[in-house]
């Protein structure tokens, strides 16, 4: 590791992470915000020119936006090219000291790799998958030899949850691994009585069962699986409605589903929205199916708006975080799916307001996560 430099101002961190609406969108400017910006502060590389969810929110946390965009590289091969020179250019000419990957797949050895040619005295890893979304043998190959150069390219390795590290770091030793919790700000998501009464009576669905899952519309989220879940929901309780937050490449196929299903008129999409907390405090159950997650940070906020959530058994334990959350595997049908869920949201009791609590005391808040990343930041 380089020495020190001695500067004046914040120390300056690099987060390699796109700005589109999403978990780790939300939780990376969620911690900035809650830091000392005199001390640390954030600025974004992404890969895509483009306006993005957190563009205006980065601006007002003081950061600025840099682009090493690759998107017009013909083929898969010249785009991780383009994806290390354009890093090691931006950063070159940005005089990188620390650098934070917020990454996905052991691919980014790539973008480390960049960066210490680049002249970052340290590289931060950090996975927050636990899968990737190409499975095939080349792609498994590839991925074992990328793992092979991490321990090159990195100085840390951080990971929201077991599953996720495992994953992305293989065999290293657990004691290297540094897990970062996906903290929230609690407070944000506790339930109140008086918003679901509002939210409930603006969409006329004062009596419903509310079934609901957020989640960007895309092959690892298996909201197909979802709809025909909502389908069997939907036949045992009429009225019951589905609300979906999200949007992305699949939404038109859902969309369609939903309609060969018999249940588009029973689905309220929300395509994206700020007011997470209200639609939560809607909802009577959260069901995320996923195939894959590193830590789902949706669902830390809908425990802590306290709902029953049921996650797929692909989902690391370890986003259990009191006794509304239960885990349900890929093999069981839809009707089965569908019966948990209706059972999980009938056993929901009147104490929805304390899981904020609950949350909190599971080591959830966003205060705790960035006092301890700043700490960690300026110990370098």
């Amino acid at each position: 590791m380089q020495k020190r430099k001695k500067r004046e101002g914040p120390l300056r961190v690099i987060q390699a992470c796109d700005l589109q609406a999403g978990g780790i969108t939300s939780l990376i400017l969620a911690i900035c915000e809650q830091m000392d910006r005199e001390k640390v502060n954030f600025d974004y590389l992404v890969y895509r020119e483009q306006e993005e969810f957190g563009d205006e929110k980065i601006r007002k946390l003081g950061g600025k936006k840099l682009v090493a965009d690759n998107t017009e590289a013909p083929n898969q091969m010249m785009r991780f090219f383009q994806k290390f020179w354009r890093t090691w250019k931006v950063l070159k000419e940005e005089k990188v000291e620390v650098f934070h990957i917020n990454g996905s797949t052991p691919y980014d050895f790539l973008v480390g790799m960049a960066a210490r040619l680049a002249g970052a005295r340290v590289v931060i890893l950090h996975v927050h998958s636990s899968h990737l979304k190409k499975d095939g043998w080349g792609h498994r190959v590839f991925q074992g030899v990328c793992r092979f150069f991490l321990p090159i390219c990195g100085n840390y390795y951080f990971a929201c949850s077991d599953l996720a590290g495992a994953y992305m770091y293989g065999s290293a030793p657990k004691k290297q691994i540094v897990y970062v919790k996906n903290g929230i700000c609690t407070e944000n998501f506790r339930f109140e009585k008086e918003i679901r009464r509002k939210m409930r009576e603006c969409y006329r669905v004062e009596e419903e069962l509310i079934v609901g899952s957020i989640g960007r519309f895309c092959a690892s989220k298996n909201q197909r699986f979802l709809l025909q879940v909502f389908a069997e929901i939907q036949k045992r309780s009429p009225k019951a409605r589905l609300l979906l937050i999200g949007q992305g490449e699949l939404e038109t196929e859902l969309m369609d589903l939903a309609d060969s299903l018999g249940i588009r008129e029973y689905v309220i999409h929300i395509a994206s929205t700020e007011q997470i907390r209200e639609f939560l405090c809607m909802m009577d159950v959260f069901l995320l199916p996923s195939f894959f997650e590193g830590l789902p940070v949706v669902g830390v906020e809908a425990q802590a708006a306290g709902l029953p959530c049921v996650f797929s058994d692909r989902i690391t334990r370890q986003a259990a975080l009191g006794d509304r959350a239960c885990f349900l595997s890929l093999r069981r049908t839809a009707a089965e799916w569908a019966k948990v869920a209706m059972k999980a949201a009938g056993q929901a009791s009147e104490n929805r307001e304390l899981y904020a609590d609950v949350v909190r005391n599971a080591g959830y808040e966003i205060r705790d996560t960035a006092r301890w990343l700043q700490e960690f930041y300026l110990g370098l």
